[in-house]
């Protein structure tokens, strides 16, 4: 065999290998990138919050009561009866009685 030809054949295998991880490669990254979306995009069964909202976060700042609402707002300008049409859901959560808990103690 000529030293031509054996040269020859050695770039023909390097090519043919060089072809062949690259596609083995590529199926991986496919697999890999399937199983994220996969993973991304599933339904993740969320649990139901513990306790019942107290507080309303507005403007960066906790309110707890109405009355602390109420004497925000009332210091910045704004009528307290337009935000409570504006924002039923925040106003329901500040006219919420806390829940009393009858259970046993935990120790």
């Amino acid at each position: 065999m000529s030293v031509a030809l054996a040269h020859g054949l050695r770039v023909a295998f390097s090519r043919f290998v060089t072809l062949v991880m690259t596609i083995l490669l590529l199926g991986a990254l496919v697999l890999v990138w399937a199983k994220v979306v996969g993973t991304l995009t599933a339904n993740v069964e969320r649990n139901p919050p513990i306790g019942q909202p107290r507080a309303v976060v507005w403007q960066s700042r906790v309110f707890t009561t109405e009355g602390q609402l109420r004497r925000y707002l009332h210091a910045k300008g704004l009528s307290y009866a337009r935000w409570v049409s504006r924002h039923p859901a925040a106003f329901a959560v500040l006219q919420a009685k806390p829940a009393k808990h009858g259970g046993a103690a935990v120790g």
